[in-house]
């Protein structure tokens, strides 16, 4: 798949909806999907080899090193247990943090956003961000993106300034539903 202009490798579903979730991210600096691979040893003493799906680097410098399996392979491949083992032996000269994520950290409609997301800003319009954002500025409660998004005159380009808000964090959804034209809005709590 290709972001950004830039070619992001992946294995599985599972694992391009991550990539997605991640590009979106306003925390994730950087995406280094298949860095080198990382050695350690077994129990046993054997030399043991492992690549991570992605390296991550947050906004601040931490480090966090994933994978990303189906959970039916989770036990199977030992993941849990190699990971364990790199972070007792290698710890944060190759990352902070060690994850595993499976299809349950990786939701359907958390990919849909952020694929919202990354689209929209690629349209970036400084007019219709500066009118959806003084709309969303004098919003008391809850309302119908559609509605903030009519409310504009802008059409489309405010629906893309809307979807950078949520992005930013100064518009939250109501319990983070899809992000469409029917979900709920408000001006984020501070």
């Amino acid at each position: 798949m290709v972001v950004g202009g830039r070619e992001y490798l992946y294995e599985s579903r599972a694992e391009r909806g991550f990539i997605y979730i991640c590009l979106a991210n306003s925390l994730v600096k950087e995406y280094l999907d298949q860095p080198p691979a990382v050695a350690f040893h077994w129990p046993d003493g054997r030399r043991g080899e492992h690549t991570f799906d992605a390296l991550l680097t947050l906004t601040n410098n931490t480090r966090v090193a994933v994978d990303v399996k189906p959970k039916s392979k989770v036990l199977r491949s030992k993941i849990v247990e190699i990971q364990r083992l790199i972070e007792e032996q290698v710890g944060s000269s190759f990352a902070e943090i060690y994850l595993l994520r499976t299809e349950d950290h990786i939701h359907p409609d958390d990919v849909h956003d952020a694929q919202l997301q990354l689209r929209a800003r690629q349209f970036a319009c400084r007019a219709s961000d500066d009118v959806v954002r003084k709309l969303v500025n004098s919003l008391h409660g809850w309302c119908r993106l559609r509605d903030l998004v009519a409310a504009s005159g802008r059409g489309g380009s405010a629906f893309n300034a809307a979807i950078r808000l949520i992005g930013e964090g100064l518009l939250e959804v109501r319990d983070r539903s899809r992000i469409s034209y029917e979900c709920f809005v408000r001006r984020a709590r501070a």
